[in-house]
């Protein structure tokens, strides 16, 4: 498949961007994190005009990019360790118009403690050591900051609520189920997605 062309930035929607817009690692399309919960995922971070986002486990960057057409004075730092990474997320930084503050070809543990301390969290990889990020996340979250964690599966929900609530952090689970119309026959017929569950939390101000 050819790689989608070009878009022009400034003609683009502010955000729920369609994924074929995105380039995508070449052995493995279709890996990345879907609009309809994209869009979800941008409205539980509450972005606010200014500050630090953190995106751990950025995959083609699409969410924390997508967070930078809406608050532009945002400072992402972006973090993925697959090789390759990094040139993917600055490609499709260039193809959206945006400019991230960083983006990093690294394991997340070992390059979080050279970031500035986040407002905003979205920590989307991690694999077995996401318990340990999300422990490394609550050290360093400011007051009043938020983290928004996509699950494939409810044994991750199951490792990681108790670990907010250990925190005292406020939460909040959802769930995101969609469908697309796909052609059958002379009709259409609604094709699931893999649902996907949304661990938020949100530390105290005080």
């Amino acid at each position: 498949a050819e790689p989608p062309a070009a878009p022009i930035a400034d003609t683009l929607p502010l955000f729920g961007l369609d994924d074929g817009l995105y380039l995508q690692h070449h052995d493995r399309p279709g890996l990345m994190t879907k609009r309809e919960v994209r869009i979800q995922l941008l409205a539980d971070l509450q972005l606010p005009q200014q500050g630090v986002l953190w995106d751990l486990g950025a995959g083609t960057g699409s969410v924390g990019l997508e967070a930078l057409r809406l608050r532009p004075q945002l400072q992402l730092f972006a973090v993925e360790q697959r090789s390759g990474g990094g040139t993917l997320i600055q490609a499709n930084a260039k193809r959206l118009g945006v400019k991230p503050a960083a983006v990093i070809e690294a394991s997340a543990l070992s390059v979080l403690e050279e970031l500035p301390a986040p407002d905003r969290v979205l920590l989307g990889g991690g694999g077995r050591q996401r318990s340990e990020l999300l422990e490394a996340v609550i050290d360093r979250m400011n007051p009043g900051g938020v983290v928004a964690i996509p699950m494939a599966n409810v044994e991750a929900l199951a490792a990681l609520k108790p670990i907010l609530d250990h925190a005292s952090w406020a939460i909040q689970i959802s769930q995101q189920q969609a469908y697309r119309g796909q052609p059958l026959a002379d009709g259409t017929r609604l094709a699931p997605m893999n649902p996907v569950l949304i661990l938020r939390g949100s530390k105290t101000k005080g």
